[in-house]
């Protein structure tokens, strides 16, 4: 299995086009022709990290976090990021990231986060048009006449294009029969009827759906196999929302908790000591929880909209948490912490989709660097 053969599998699910502008995606280093011996999963691409996947032979990190988010303008030893890219490169270790476009996945990062808490009935905070500076993932209605008995080979292009999908089911199609009228004229080579000839064919209508991220690649794939010279294929914009994408996670606790309660669980969960309370109300019953895994802490008013008794994030500023404790009560835990699970969630897909036979690992070295004092030595 080759690099890019494990990009193309993590691509068909983590959407690589749904993501924040100007986010460091993909494959970030290496060789997209290299053969993959065994592939390492981490949050962080850390120096650690990687010297764990060369002790485990693993020359390809699938990680959530990027390498580096700003330029890096010298390689030199010593230099933090400098390390880690020599490292890699020096000991042949691809890496790739899958970040925003993770984080933007209905069942990615604060799923898995609303998962490890025990949440019931979880779908996404922010639905995806709600989110600002993103390749905003728009559902369009595709439709495409073709003569009858070329239906099924129209649909396997498009079903192998990454269209006709809605939620947890694909070859999604409505097909409705008719008739088509045309007349060939001079320079035409027409598949059905002659030259200057008025031609009625029995038609197919096929009507699907395709994301904004793959309609231009959908519409190709279906002109590579009809028969016409000039197919008919009709592309609008829908209203609806696509459940596949949204930032941040709101759910149920199955059994209503105190807030103290509700922080045991969250430190019990996440591992961590290191936990930080905003209070509106102590006295309240924790039933309807929302969580953004990360640096989600500008949301909170999503979450104070949509009812929450809590928000669980991480990193607010001393004047977020004083505005945003006067609505909703608020656990500020680590960067890390809350989003831990994206390794083990990354090893699983990972897992399904390329079967046991071939290696894969989860880090054991990738920490949180972020110690409660409990934790000092």
């Amino acid at each position: 299995m080759r690099v890019v053969e494990v990009l193309n599998i993590l691509d068909k699910k983590i959407i690589p086009q749904v993501k924040w502008k100007n986010d460091p995606s993909g494959l970030l280093i290496g060789d997209k022709n290299a053969e993959v011996k065994a592939i390492l999963t981490a949050l962080n691409p850390t120096l650690e990290v990687a010297k764990e996947a060369k002790a485990k032979k693993c020359n390809l990190i699938v990680s959530h976090h990027p390498l580096f988010k700003k330029p890096v303008s010298e390689l030199v030893e010593g230099e933090y990021y400098s390390d880690m890219i020599r490292f890699l490169i020096k000991n042949e270790i691809s890496l790739i990231s899958c970040h925003t476009n993770y984080d933007l996945l209905s069942d990615g990062v604060s799923y898995l986060l609303a998962e490890a808490l025990g949440l019931k009935n979880i779908k996404p905070l922010i639905p995806i048009k709600a989110v600002k500076d993103i390749e905003v993932n728009e559902l369009y209605k595709l439709v495409v006449y073709c003569p009858a008995g070329s239906e099924e080979k129209i649909k396997s292009a498009v079903d192998y294009a990454g269209g006709a999908v809605i939620g947890n089911y694909d070859h999604c199609y409505f097909s409705a029969s008719g008739e088509g009228d045309f007349r060939p004229g001079e320079g035409a080579d027409p598949f059905i009827g002659k030259k200057g000839k008025i031609e009625k064919v029995k038609e197919i209508r096929i009507e699907t759906v395709a994301s904004a991220w793959n309609k231009d690649k959908i519409v190709s794939a279906i002109k590579s196999v009809h028969h016409y010279e000039e197919p008919v294929i009709d592309v609008y914009p829908l209203d609806n929302n696509s459940d596949r994408f949204g930032l941040g996670a709101i759910g149920e606790l199955k059994k209503k908790l105190s807030l103290k309660e509700f922080c045991y669980l969250v430190s019990e969960k996440l591992g961590t000591d290191t936990l930080r309370i905003a209070v509106k109300d102590s006295k309240v019953k924790i039933g309807k929880v929302a969580v953004c895994g990360g640096s989600g802490a500008t949301s909170w008013k999503f979450a104070y909209k949509a009812g929450a008794d809590v928000f669980l994030t991480s990193e607010f500023s001393h004047h977020l948490y004083q505005e945003a404790s006067y609505y909703i009560n608020v656990i500020d835990a680590t960067h890390h912490s809350t989003e831990q699970f994206a390794k083990e969630g990354l090893y699983k897909y990972l897992r399904r989709s390329i079967g046991r036979n071939f290696r894969i690992e989860t880090s054991k070295t990738d920490t949180d660097v972020v110690k409660s004092l409990k934790e000092l030595k």
